[in-house]
């Protein structure tokens, strides 16, 4: 269920005006689970104020789905890598991506 409703947020976000994964498509760069879990616990997109997006219900990824998620979005977009960007925190990692 966690994988299924991980790559539905992924992908909306990614479409949605304003979405930050809309931005990491073309960052070249993936969370770590971590950094990932942290932005899906918050069960919104704080990047997403105009509100485009549907809230969802907070939730983490063990270390089986995270592998699977990863290698899906990796597999999509192969230019990109798994990179904590020097940071450990979700808002330090996303405004490294918005700066980018």
């Amino acid at each position: 269920m966690s994988i299924k409703l991980a790559k539905s947020i992924l992908t909306e976000n990614s479409k949605v005006l304003y979405g930050i994964f809309g931005l990491i498509e073309s960052s070249g760069f993936f969370p770590p689970r971590n950094i990932l879990n942290q932005f899906l616990e918050q069960g919104y997109d704080p990047c997403d104020q105009d509100g485009r997006m549907d809230n969802w219900k907070p939730f983490t990824l063990n270390n089986e789905e995270y592998q699977v998620i990863a290698n899906w979005w990796l597999s999509q977009h192969p230019v990109s890598s798994i990179n904590d960007l020097g940071v450990s925190h979700w808002d330090d990692w996303s405004v490294k991506i918005i700066d980018a």
